[in-house]
């Protein structure tokens, strides 16, 4: 199942992260918000290896910022 996390525009130009109809955080400047979605959507899919989206919401469109989908891998150092 896939998860979608929303960044959508909350009171006064700042943002908020949504899961569903959940808000996860709110009063967020716009480029804190992205970079606090997008570590929740790398930390879910570590953690589960569910797909997670991030996206921006607006009234007239849809901006999807960040796809995790696919199985989880570890990466080996390189020697």
């Amino acid at each position: 199942m896939r998860m979608v996390l929303t960044i959508k525009e909350s009171h006064h130009g700042l943002w908020r992260i949504c899961s569903g109809e959940a808000v996860l955080y709110d009063g967020l400047r716009f480029a804190q918000a992205i970079r606090l979605a997008r570590g929740l959507a790398r930390e879910e899919h570590a953690n589960s290896g569910r797909a997670v989206s991030v996206e921006m919401v607006c009234s007239e469109f849809s901006i999807a910022l960040v796809h995790h989908a696919g199985p989880v891998t570890l990466q080996r150092a390189a020697a």
